[in-house]
């Protein structure tokens, strides 16, 4: 076999391997968190340092089932992944992230954590349910007036945080942000 055939065939396979990776189906979640969280009482805030580079940020809250919450971010430093710092737009990145169109070839879309929500978007996660708590900051409700989002949580558990990324790409990620997070009722 020709070398340039058997380099094709092992990117093909590579290739292959993280496309069943970022596939639907069950899978061992490794981000459980041992220890639950402290939850927030009504009317109580906690103010979160958040960097763009971990791949699943335990914010140490624990959320309760139906209980509505609120979160303002301050992006305190430029976002940025890899090479991306603008959107689709020509924006600073923020937590609403980018469009698959500023990649360099459409099928990247696909190993994005989340398919369904732009790169580098805030997501929010909570391991204990985590297919019907995942979602991303396109999916709250926003209040221009107090310019917050609001959200109930799916389930009892942990809140997480994470930019929509690829998993094993988090370390070309650059930004820092502050997240205060309110419970409503």
């Amino acid at each position: 076999m020709r070398r340039s055939t058997i380099l094709t065939i092992a990117g093909i396979s590579a290739a292959s391997i993280l496309l069943l990776a970022a596939c639907e189906a069950p899978r061992v979640n490794l981000f459980r968190y041992s220890e639950p969280g402290t939850p927030l009482a009504l009317g109580d805030e906690v103010k979160l340092d958040f960097f763009t580079n971990e791949m699943s940020f335990n914010t140490g809250v624990l959320l309760e089932a139906g209980a509505g919450y609120a979160f303002n971010i301050a992006i305190l430093s430029a976002w940025i992944d890899r090479d991306v710092d603008t959107n689709e737009t020509g924006e600073k990145l923020d937590e609403r992230g980018f469009d698959n169109s500023l990649m360099p070839y459409d099928w990247v879309g696909y190993l994005r954590r989340s398919r369904d929500h732009n790169w580098f978007e805030l997501m929010l996660h909570q391991p204990s349910c985590a297919r019907a708590s995942l979602i991303g900051v396109s999916d709250l409700e926003f209040d221009e007036e107090s310019g917050s989002y609001g959200f109930v949580a799916t389930c009892d558990g942990n809140l997480a945080l994470f930019v929509n990324d690829s998993v094993g790409f988090y370390g070309n990620n650059v930004g820092y942000a502050n997240i205060s997070l309110t419970r409503l009722h």
